[in-house]
């Protein structure tokens, strides 16, 4: 009964899985949408009079502050 009950497990998942097997990808995209750069364009700071860039990092405690302009 065992053996009998294992068969026919295995035969319903093959008869199931044969059409996944047989299934092709959608299609391959052939054009990107965008040009990808081979490089990344340098952004220039400009602060204010009295101002300074203070670049992007850890501060103290581990913190993360995001570049920005400070106050000399």
């Amino acid at each position: 009964m065992r053996v009998f009950f294992l068969g026919l497990l295995g035969a319903v998942s093959l008869v199931v899985g044969m059409p996944a097997l047989a299934a092709t990808p959608a299609g391959v995209v052939g054009v990107l949408p965008a040009p990808i750069s081979g490089n990344l364009l340098a952004v220039s700071h400009k602060c204010g009079k009295g101002q300074y860039w203070v670049p992007a990092g850890y501060a103290k405690h581990g913190k993360y502050r995001a570049g920005h302009c400070a106050p000399k």
